[in-house]
């Protein structure tokens, strides 16, 4: 046995909000110099620092209310366990439906959640508007209202679980990128960097945007690709305050939250190609703002102060894959969260660390397993935005 080759009993590939969130429960859970790899200088300056923020609960299928409402969980504890100050604003998301047939899912959704413990509202347009009178209902036919969903801190909350992992004994490698797997037969039995080798046991794929390259690596196929999506943030506005919730216009697209006194804009550009570019494109500004201001008018004074593009790390369902790679022992995978893995990231910390210790998760995650690629078990996931 070489007494000098470096091993660790877990390898992390990836210190966003996802790898951190692992690493922290990993040690929590008792795992001692569990290894973070990322070629970034700090934790979450990937896709997490380009994060919304946005936290929510209202997902159309069971297993992602349920993954959200755990994490919801987490987050209002988080300041008691990390350390930390508030990370979690429950303000509520507000979906707003102008399709007849979105708003008949909807409200059927809105059964779903309510029925697994969330205090989901269908609401008439005039009870919209009773939430946020600045909005324009024009053409709206109901909404859906979740006052436990709400805003939450990317950066703070990827620093915490950094720095609880590091007490609990797990070592971040910044600016070394796994550059690939060693393997035995099918095993995977550790990471190459261009540091040197670290020999391991199991390797957790949470590579955000990256994850497809590094299961490829492990002679995996993973249909996770980046797309580029875009934020843009108001000078403040007076109309604005600290209990306005996340507006989402179902029909256009756009999302809408308070930042810094001002408002924060999203949509995704559906005609946009996949690639890694996160520069900003300002001529799609005009597409974000036109139908921002015809759902909220406020916007029209509005002046632009700032925008950024991050990557959604996207799968063809806009689900997650979750767990253990089938016929490829030694790897795991924690990837293809669609623009949901930030608000996701507490569960998934605790239910992979549950995986690896316990032998099982403690929520059904079957259907966001690898295999349903191949079995025809997709579901896809409709409240993407």
């Amino acid at each position: 046995m070489n007494a000098g080759r470096e091993t660790a009993p877990v390898v992390v590939v990836g210190a966003g909000c996802i790898g951190a969130a692992i690493a922290y429960h990993l040690s929590r859970r008792g795992i001692k110099g569990v290894a973070v790899l990322e070629r970034e200088k700090f934790a979450g300056t990937g896709s997490t620092a380009k994060a919304a923020g946005g936290i929510r609960q209202q997902f159309s299928s069971t297993v992602n209310v349920q993954l959200s409402k755990l994490s919801v969980e987490h987050f209002l504890r988080f300041p008691e366990e990390m350390g930390t100050g508030q990370v979690f604003w429950p303000v509520g998301y507000l979906f707003l439906l102008s399709d007849p047939a979105q708003w008949a899912a909807f409200q059927a959704q809105a059964e779903m959640q309510r029925a697994l413990g969330l205090p989901v509202t269908t609401l008439t347009p005039s009870g919209a508007s009773e939430i946020v009178p600045e909005v324009s209902m024009d053409g709206v036919l109901g909404g859906t209202f979740c006052s436990t969903d709400g805003l939450g801190d990317p950066h703070m909350v990827t620093q915490g679980y950094e720095s609880r992992a590091r007490e609990l004994g797990a070592k971040f490698h910044f600016e070394r990128p796994a550059t690939g797997l060693i393997r035995d037969g099918e095993k995977v039995v550790g990471v190459h960097t261009a540091q040197g080798d670290i020999h391991t046991p199991l390797v957790i794929n949470a590579a955000g945007p990256h994850a497809a390259e590094i299961a490829r690596w492990a002679g995996v196929d993973l249909p996770v690709l980046p797309y580029r999506r875009h934020c843009f943030i108001t000078q403040p506005l007076p109309w604005v305050h600290e209990k306005l919730p996340m507006i989402v216009d179902m029909h256009s697209g756009v999302y809408m939250h308070r930042e810094s006194g001002g408002m924060l804009l999203g949509l995704a550009d559906k005609d946009e190609p996949t690639s890694f570019d996160t520069s900003v494109n300002w001529d799609f500004l005009e597409q974000v703002v036109g139908p921002a201001m015809e759902r909220v008018p406020g916007l029209e004074v509005a002046e632009i102060k700032t925008g950024w593009a991050g990557l959604y790390e996207t799968t063809p369902d806009h689900n997650a894959v979750l767990g253990p790679v089938t016929g490829v022992p030694g790897l795991m995978l924690a990837n293809g969260f669609s623009g949901h893995g930030f608000m996701q990231a507490p569960g998934v910390g605790q239910l992979i660390a549950e995986w690896v210790v316990d032998g099982k998760p403690s929520l059904d995650l079957s259907g966001l397993s690898h295999d349903r690629f191949r079995d025809g078990r997709v579901v896809v996931e409709a409240n993407v935005i």
